[in-house]
Order: structure tokens, then sequence, then C-alpha cells
């Protein structure tokens, strides 16, 4: 975005103090199982992907096992937390609860790596491995916070300033988008309607006279 009639004031300090944010995101992929040693095999085929994005607050999770001995066991854990073991051994389902057909497991806002485990009467063991990112409703936001300017480059005083503009956008040093604070007492500014990804932010403020400052530094955020 073109920037007219700039002042030669300092920049402006901005910093982002909190933020939240909550996105929809669609299926992803392919299904791959890794079996750690010959003759055992576990495989995650429901859902049948490597990587899956969902709202929901919890995932079932159900596939085979396969070896050339009996199966001991097949357990799995989530590096958000939790931990549970499956049903059965060739056709089995994941759960933390005692019903074993309810297959429910808890999920945690962000990238939630599931890991199932399968071990044999040999010894044997073999792991397959989903990665479910858990994203909320709606859209996000994020909290900007700075520092009024107080005085021009020059070093005199600045006694009009009038307000803030904050420009934004999805690209670095790239903004879209431009809200105008027409109140310089305003010193946080929550912008929301944010889509999931990375978004880019700076600020600048303007006097009475209609003089802009240049950008602040620009400051990075990711929504989810």
């Amino acid at each position: 975005m073109t920037k007219t009639n700039r002042s030669t004031w300092q920049y402006l300090s901005i910093a982002v103090l909190a933020l939240s944010a909550s996105a929809c995101f669609e299926d992803s992929g392919d299904d791959s199982a890794a079996a750690s040693d010959s003759g055992l095999t576990v495989s995650i085929e429901n859902p049948n992907a490597s990587q899956i994005d969902t709202t929901d607050t919890s995932i079932s999770l159900a596939g085979s096992a396969v070896s050339d001995t009996a199966i001991e066991s097949i357990s799995w854990t989530n590096d958000r937390g939790g931990s549970g073991i499956a049903n059965s051994t060739a056709n089995w389902v994941a759960s933390s609860t005692a019903d074993w057909q309810s297959g429910n497991i808890s999920l945690q806002l962000g990238s939630n790596t599931i890991i199932v485990s399968a071990t044999d009467v040999d010894g044997k063991s073999s792991t397959d491995k989903l990665t479910v990112n858990r994203e909320s409703t709606g859209a996000g936001s994020a909290t900007l916070s700075w520092n009024p300017p107080n005085q021009r480059t020059d070093g005199t005083a600045l006694t009009n300033l009038a307000g803030y503009r904050i420009f934004y956008g999805r690209l670095s040093e790239t903004y879209d988008y431009q809200i105008t604070i027409n109140n310089p007492g305003v010193v946080t500014y929550v912008v929301e309607g944010l889509v999931p990804g990375d978004w880019h932010f700076v600020a600048a403020a303007f006097d009475s006279a209609g003089l802009e400052s240049d950008y602040s530094n620009e400051v990075t955020r990711q929504i989810l």
C-alpha cells in the first residue's frame, strides 16, 4: 500500500502482547505406516492419512497389526498428553476410556502427534504415526500494542498527535488492509477476523495536519 504525506517523525515501537486464534482446515493427506522390525507391522487405517486437520475435541483411531508371531499389545500416546491401549490385536481400536468402542482420544489445540505402538511375544515392535492439527472454530485475532511518539526525528516536540494507522497483510512488507484510529490515547488494538496463516503488522502515527510517520518495525504472528 502506497503512503503519502509522510513526516520525519521517529519510528513507533510496536509489539504484540497476546494472541488468540482459531480456524477450520481440511483433510491433508496420505497414510504412512512404519515398521521398526521385520515381521511386525502396525497401521493406522482410520483415519487413512498421515496428517489431518479438525475442529473436533477428540478423535477415534482404528487399524490393523500383522506379525509372524502372536501380537502381545498395542498402545498409543499423544505428545500433547494422554495414552491408552487398544481393544484387540489384529484389528484394533484405540481408546482412552474403558469403553473400547468409543475410541475417543482427546485433542489439544494445535498439533497433536499420536503414535500407535505394537509389540509381539518375541519382543519385536512397530509404530505408526498420525499428526492431528486441532483448530478452533471462527476467526482469529491479534492484539497489538505500541508506544506513542512524543517528538519528531529533528528533536522537536510532537504536540499535535492525532492518531494511528495499522497496516497488515498476509505477505511481509505487503499490507492490503488498513485500520485508522482517530484517538492518540489508544495504544492497544485488537485486529479481528484473521484467517489462519501468517499475518504481518506495522503501525504509523499521524498528526492533526495529516502528516504521517514512517512504518514501525514489522511484527509477524501465526494465526492457527
